[in-house]
């Protein structure tokens, strides 16, 4: 995959997350879309600090770790991908519920039916999300905006990555983007290209991070 050259970016710290494999989804791609665009990211903006990580799909780790994470490194950025049976192309999430449901890779439910006692019902993602559809789209890549999230663990990560972002003070950005469960090897067996492959979302992750750094 070709990249556009590297381009100066001030000193900041960039969080990537993907999911481990759950029920029905042996092989997760949002984990190695991920790390390849950390791989990806460290090019275009060799200043700055990448740190990526697959999380585990299970209630009573992700989202702490997640909150962990965004506390402790106070990224500028925090991406966070996973994968959904409703997705084509990019989905970009705008809203995060305090809600969660549905059994976890571990065989277990969440404890509690919200993610925060004391959190607000719901929160807007801290990224331009009109202006990452369009720059998208231009691109010819498949993306959309989505209101819902779901009540998954999807939803929780961009649910504590926020409330995190907030904590901090710092005015850093987090936000989630939803994956088809199944990306192709860039083919069909028509020959005509998937509508989005392996190569193409990291080309699409690249130019999130790049927009959402004002780039």
């Amino acid at each position: 995959m070709m990249l556009a050259p590297a381009v100066h970016s001030s000193r900041c710290r960039l969080l990537l997350t993907g999911f481990g494999p759950f029920p029905g989804v042996p092989r997760n791609v949002s984990a190695t879309v991920a790390e390849r665009l950390g791989q990806a990211v460290r090019w275009r903006f060799p200043s700055a600090q990448v740190v990526w990580s697959a999380l585990p799909t299970e209630w009573h780790v992700a989202p702490a770790q997640v909150g962990d994470l965004v506390l402790d490194l106070k990224p500028r950025l925090a991406l966070h991908f996973g994968v959904s049976d409703l997705a084509s192309g990019f989905v970009i999430e705008t809203i995060a519920r305090n809600h969660a449901q549905r059994m976890d890779a571990a065989g277990l439910l969440p404890t509690l039916p919200f993610i925060d006692p004391f959190g607000p019902p719901e929160m807007a993602t801290q990224l331009p999300a009109a202006r990452l559809q369009a720059r998208l789209t231009k691109l010819g890549l498949p993306a959309r905006l989505s209101r819902d999230a779901g009540a998954y663990l999807c939803n929780a990560v961009f649910y504590r990555s926020v409330l995190a972002q907030r904590a901090t003070g710092r005015g850093g950005r987090s936000g989630f983007i939803h994956l088809p469960v199944k990306v192709g090897d860039g083919r069909r067996a028509s020959g005509h290209q998937a509508p989005l492959d392996i190569d193409r979302a990291v080309r699409g992750g690249v130019e999130i991070v790049a927009a959402c750094l004002n780039h």
